[in-house]
């Protein structure tokens, strides 16, 4: 077995985590991914390449937690940076349905090894170090990088897509690169190494990881955590044809080469809001109480999703403006309350089950909504406003639940060390 890193290597990790989440998190695609792949393909085209995606998605979560937590972070780091690489690479020079496809498929895998091992990582080596009170705060400071890290981005790739679309695939081959090469800088923690014997069969991690809801704290924590993933989804799907639909009703024209970087200065506006809610957000909880803040977080989403659907309006573009605040500002005291409660053994196999549970929950509220009877065409108002509404009813359940709830699931969640495996055995 190889030796335990030294306290300097795991520093490095430190040091380089909050560079890390704001290369990986740079993405220059995001506001034009859907007129770069209507520029090749048909919409039939498109909207199978969205499906590839999400399906590897799925199919890779819950395994690339188990493999973070038996092979190692470092090693699921890499996988996720390569994957990443490959991904914008095709992006930029493929052409065509079969490699877009392809790369789509990386792209899933780039994000779904990230999905809960970076945060493992940042977390095993603070407490390796003896640090493990200093995850939140650092982990709020790493949160805002990563916001920042996507307006850049949103504006830098908007700007780049006026010229050719294809030039915000490449500022993302970029930043994949820096990411990469920060990731062979990174150590695999020392708590990794000392548990490293202790590896279980995928079907008894998974069932290690669903045992852990029987502590009604984290339980609860599961919940708002599926419920958030759900609802800081729908603006983000409705967003853009709402836009359109304001634009059409003041009659407004844009020149065609103006679109990426409209959708770029919103999709920055959107990021930097969120940067600045992620900094204060561990000031917040330790204000006002970790439920309070979770819950505020949940009730402005429900707000900005039923004002959508209630009004066709300009200010309303200013609530929208706030959609990515509740996702920012929820992460850091999430992580804080959820991941010294899971033992390192299990921790990214269970932070991606609570992510999968959240993208399986957000499917079938979209797969209902595809079914369900709804006045006019995809795109007009009526149907915009009968989704958001719907949505936001979904959420003032999901809101009232958690509160009811809340003062008898959190009553003893304290601040904790780490658990190790023994505890769970």
């Amino acid at each position: 077995m190889a030796a335990p890193p030294t306290p300097y290597a795991l520093e490095r990790n430190v040091k380089l985590y909050p560079l890390y989440e704001g290369l990986v998190n740079a993405y220059f695609w995001m506001p034009v991914f859907f007129l770069y792949f209507s520029e090749h393909l048909p919409l039939r085209q498109v909207l199978l390449l969205e499906a590839i995606y999400y399906a590897t998605v799925v199919l890779l979560e819950v395994p690339s937690g188990y493999f973070s937590d038996t092979v190692g972070r470092r090693r699921t780091l890499l996988i996720s940076a390569a994957g990443l690489t490959l991904s914008y690479a095709l992006f930029f020079v493929g052409r065509g349905f079969g490699a877009f496809a392809i790369a789509q498929i990386f792209l899933a895998v780039g994000l779904s090894f990230k999905s809960g091992t970076d945060t493992a990582l940042h977390f095993d080596s603070l407490n390796g170090l003896g640090r493990a009170d200093e995850y939140a705060a650092r982990e709020a400071k790493a949160n805002r990088n990563a916001m920042l890290g996507r307006a850049v981005a949103a504006l830098g790739g908007g700007l780049a897509a006026t010229w050719q679309l294809h030039f915000a695939y490449g500022l993302s081959l970029l930043a994949a690169i820096g990411t990469l090469a920060i990731t062979l800088s990174f150590v695999e923690p020392a708590s990794h190494f000392q548990e490293s014997m202790l590896r279980r069969g995928f079907v008894r991690q998974l069932g290690a990881c669903i045992g852990q809801l029987t502590n009604r704290s984290l339980a609860w924590l599961f919940g708002f955590a599926v419920i958030m993933i759900v609802i800081n989804h729908v603006p983000y799907e409705f967003y853009q044809p709402y836009i359109d639909l304001l634009i059409g009703q003041r009659g407004l024209k844009l020149p065609g080469q103006g679109t990426p970087l409209l959708t770029g200065v919103i999709t920055a506006l959107m990021m930097l809001l969120a940067a600045l809610a992620t900094a204060y957000s561990i000031r917040l909880r330790d204000r006002i109480g970790l439920a309070a803040t979770l819950l505020l977080n949940t009730g402005l989403q429900v707000v900005i999703i039923a004002a959508m659907g209630l009004w066709l309006h300009e200010v309303v573009v200013l609530l929208i403006l706030l959609r990515s605040v509740p996702a920012g500002m929820m992460k850091p005291p999430l992580h804080a309350a959820i991941t010294p409660q899971v033992p390192q053994s299990l921790r990214a196999t269970y932070l991606s089950m609570q992510s999968l549970a959240g993208r399986l929950s957000f499917a079938g509220v979209l797969a209902a909504l595809s079914l369900a009877p709804e006045p006019g065409s995809d795109t007009d108002w009526p149907a915009i406003s009968y989704m958001s509404l719907v949505c936001a009813g979904l959420g003032a359940i999901g809101f009232i639940l958690l509160v009811t709830t809340a003062r008898f699931s959190l009553a003893r969640l304290r601040p904790s060390p780490a658990k190790t495996d023994h505890e769970v055995r």
